[in-house]
């Protein structure tokens, strides 16, 4: 599912991140910032309720973006992960962040 919604965000498939992002969960990428590459892609990892409200899945990784408009996130290369929840609808980005 990383591999999925990696590749939609850098090619700014804005219908598809959106699509594979939990409906109570985090932002979906598509162009604020922009995802320009990522490499290091780990392996999933298990994240349980003591650690969250629901189990997760998560996938860290090194991205390069253009940075946001709004300042929150800085132009160049840091370490990012995804998490996902398995929702009916399968897998879904439920939280994301630094580290």
């Amino acid at each position: 599912m990383a591999a999925t919604y990696l590749a939609a965000a850098k090619n700014q498939d804005c219908g598809l991140t959106r699509a594979l992002a939990a409906k109570d969960g985090t932002w979906s990428w598509c162009s604020d910032p922009r995802l320009l590459s990522y490499t290091d892609v780990g392996r999933p990892f298990a994240v349980g309720k003591h650690s969250s409200p629901v189990p997760q899945e998560c996938v860290r990784f090194t991205m390069t973006t253009t940075g946001s408009s709004d300042g929150s996130m800085p132009v160049g290369e840091e370490p990012w992960s995804l998490c996902f929840v398995h929702a009916a609808e399968g897998w879904r980005l439920y939280d994301q962040g630094q580290g």
